[in-house]
């Protein structure tokens, strides 16, 4: 074997442990995992079986297998950065509905407490009405 794989060989394999110990350690969703986890295995399968990389360049019209390489490279992460970019979106909105219902709840409370202090301040100014109430005896 030619250095540069046992090189890939030995990133890739420092990839999937970094994933496994992250998704174990919680730290990892996932879905964002088993991108890099197909990353790791196919650098693997690149790296084991160069004439892999030849294939697939001359398949795709790429001059060398490690311009294959890198345009691989290039297309894996600009395709996890528009994943990220719509995840971002997302939260952004999730964000926004979030912040806005308490808002809402926000007022909603302070009229509560307005109507609240209301009642409590006319009750307090009402005189004690004890008419039609039973008479009590004092008892001796």
């Amino acid at each position: 074997m030619n250095g540069w794989q046992i090189l890939s060989i030995i990133v890739a394999v420092f990839v999937l442990a970094c994933v496994i110990e992250m998704m174990r350690r919680r730290k990892l969703r996932e879905k964002y995992a088993g991108v890099w986890l197909v990353v790791a295995v196919g650098v693997v399968v690149l790296a084991v079986i160069p004439q892999a990389a030849e294939f697939l360049a001359k398949l795709t019209g790429v001059q060398t297998p490690s311009n294959f390489v890198f345009l691989l490279s290039g297309v894996v992460l600009a395709l996890v950065s528009l994943h990220l970019s719509v995840e971002v979106g997302h939260l952004e909105e999730e964000v926004r509905t979030s912040i806005e219902e308490i808002a809402l709840l926000r007022c909603e409370l302070e009229d509560t407490r307005r109507a609240l202090e209301a009642r409590i301040a006319a009750f307090e100014k009402a005189p004690d009405n004890v008419n039609g109430l039973p008479e009590v005896s004092r008892v001796r």
